[in-house]
């Protein structure tokens, strides 16, 4: 079937929970605009509501309004269930480290196969007193805030870390290339907190300092008034000559304000990705080139394979005409992580081989992801070789009807439930956990699981 839709994604997640960090730990009361209707991005929600933040929602007219606390949480002592919410356990564990009483933060099973031991380690170089309550370093953290403590953390002891609380001049934090980039914005947004005592250089490695993310993080604490300022690398310092130095000045607040917050672009890219394979339009309102989502570069990916773009009325349309064929193509996806998947159900439809390259720390950062997508794409009657840095996907001649087993990915359904769009007989295992993202998606699309 062909399609001629105009959807409304829901806001970036991505940028909405940064931004609703940076309003509850400023001063005062944030409005955010938006369409908010997620599940995953409810869990921060309720998750700040626990430490005593006052939130107001509003769904109808997409607004959530926060009272700031400056740091210093009304609930003091509290035990915090993220769900499956990665980036909640990742960004409220930095906050927290540097505010004042004791909290626990637990999730799912899935969510306690992420190794943090990363994030530990960097919130501690700063100060702070986390430590995990399993061997791993993985989910459920245990973690006492800066405020009020002295001496040293006994979980820098744990670590091996030497770091003085207090009467400090400056206070460092030095991040490889084998920390996530949630495990860095963590540490970015959660720096002013840190800095109240003393001065805070953040040392990141080029790839990791390169990440859209990143960017992202340092675009949104920009809005709330913090700007980071960089500093040159000196090569006095083995350690800290290579790659850039983040500087967040003793004293830096963040500043309430109302802030619009655009679709998400990963989503908007399932709803792109519609289009390409079932062919027709799907244009997506509230978005333009000038998006500070990387992820929006997908859309590029579809031009090359034989799709058409066009940027109207603050809007962006994909095309593909019912006489266009997909090609195969060969992408660099390290700055489209999330729309990994998007991608490869595409590639089934293509007349030639596609690849997927640099996504090596995938491999690190989320265990299994890649070797499961490549599983599922087997399914449908794909070739796939797996490569230390990407795969390789050989179309089937014809593409046959399978069982998706998503096991609760809401990225792994919404992308292979697509190709239900051109194969009667496809089901999903748990089609139901796409409301953690976007609710209504299968329907908006016309499919029916």
């Amino acid at each position: 079937m062909s399609l001629n839709l105009v959807l409304s994604p829901p806001s970036s997640q991505s940028i909405a929970k940064r931004a609703l960090i940076c309003a509850s730990v400023a001063e005062g009361t944030t409005l955010l605009e938006g369409s908010f209707l997620s599940q995953d991005l409810q869990v921060m929600v309720d998750s700040l509501r626990r430490i005593g933040l006052h939130i107001r929602q509003d769904s109808k007219h997409g607004k959530i309004e926060i009272e700031g606390q400056g740091g210093f949480f009304p609930v003091d002592e509290e035990y915090i269930d993220v769900e499956s919410s990665v980036l909640t356990a990742n960004f409220l564990t930095a906050i927290l480290a540097f505010s004042r009483g004791i909290y626990r933060i637990n999730g799912d099973k899935r969510v306690q196969q992420y190794p943090m031991g990363d994030l530990i380690f960097a919130l501690n170089q700063l100060g702070a007193d986390v430590c995990s309550e399993s061997a791993y370093d993985t989910l459920p953290l245990l973690i006492e805030g800066i405020v009020g403590r002295n001496g040293i953390s006994p979980s820098c002891k744990r670590y091996g870390i030497k770091s003085e609380m207090h009467n400090t001049v400056c206070r460092y934090a030095a991040l490889t290339g084998t920390v996530t980039y949630q495990y860095a914005s963590a540490v970015l947004l959660a720096s002013p907190l840190a800095a109240k005592d003393s001065q805070v250089e953040l040392h990141f490695v080029n790839q990791l300092c390169c990440n859209p993310y990143i960017t992202m993080t340092l675009d949104v604490m920009r809005e709330f008034g913090i700007d980071v300022p960089v500093k040159m690398r000196s090569d006095e310092t083995l350690l800290f000559s290579k790659g850039t130095t983040y500087v967040i000045p003793h004293g830096v607040k963040y500043q309430p304000h109302t802030f619009r917050i655009e679709p998400d672009a990963v989503l908007a890219n399932f709803a792109f990705a519609a289009a390409a394979i079932a062919g027709g339009s799907v244009t997506v309102r509230d978005l333009s080139d000038r998006s500070i989502q990387k992820e929006l570069e997908f859309a590029y990916c579809l031009q090359r394979m034989g799709c058409r773009i066009e940027y109207v009325d603050q809007s962006i349309r994909v095309t593909r005409s019912d006489r266009g064929l997909l090609r195969g193509i060969s992408v660099d996806m390290y700055d489209m992580a999330d729309s990994i998947q998007t991608f490869a159900v595409c590639s089934l439809f293509a007349t030639s081989p596609s690849r997927v390259t640099n996504i090596g720390h995938i491999r690190q950062i989320e265990p299994g992801r890649i070797e499961k997508l490549c599983a599922e794409l087997r399914k449908f009657g794909a070739i796939v070789n797996e490569f230390d840095d990407g795969f390789l996907i050989v179309p089937p001649d014809e593409v046959t009807a399978a069982t998706i087993e998503a096991d609760g990915d809401p990225r792994l359904a919404m992308a292979l439930g697509l190709v239900g769009l051109k194969v009667d007989g496809v089901k999903i295992d748990s089609a139901d956990c796409v409301t953690r993202s976007w609710s209504n998606f299968f329907t908006e699309i016309g499919l029916d699981y």
